[in-house]
């Protein structure tokens, strides 16, 4: 047998065994397309982005929200904080976050952190189609 022959066979092989070695993993996931609704907050996924409706501010995140095979989750995004009253004409600034949190079944633990100064939104419980339950602080 050539060695070009040895070395298409090898190559076949590895690829048949996923990876020459490395076990074959399924990609990770992302959270579930669609809407997500709980006390105190609102989800909106799409493979594109996540928008999320609280009480008293909103958020996105770009991109899906990637679980990991834990079906555990960290995204960044942004949070814009809402208040009563009136506001300026340019409006509250815009504020890095970070979501952690997981998946189980239909049910999602998120936990919401203001990232600049180490700020504790909240954790929020949601179900996948549930009904959001605002209390909008305007």
């Amino acid at each position: 047998m050539s060695n070009v022959a040895r070395a298409v066979h090898l190559l076949a092989a590895c690829a048949a065994v996923a990876t020459c070695g490395v076990p074959f993993a399924a990609p990770d996931s992302s959270v579930k397309v669609g809407s997500w609704g709980g006390p105190h907050v609102a989800m909106t996924v799409t493979p594109e982005r996540t928008d999320i409706e609280f009480d008293c501010g909103r958020a996105s995140v770009d991109g899906a929200i990637p679980l990991d095979r834990d079906d555990a989750f960290t995204a960044t995004g942004t949070f814009l904080q809402e208040r009563p009253g009136p506001t300026r004409p340019e409006g509250p600034p815009r504020r890095p976050m970070r979501l952690t949190g997981g998946v189980k079944d239909d049910t999602m633990t998120m936990r919401v952190t203001l990232t600049d100064q180490d700020e504790d939104v909240g954790t929020f419980i949601l179900a996948s189609g549930g009904d959001a339950r605002l209390v909008k602080c305007k």
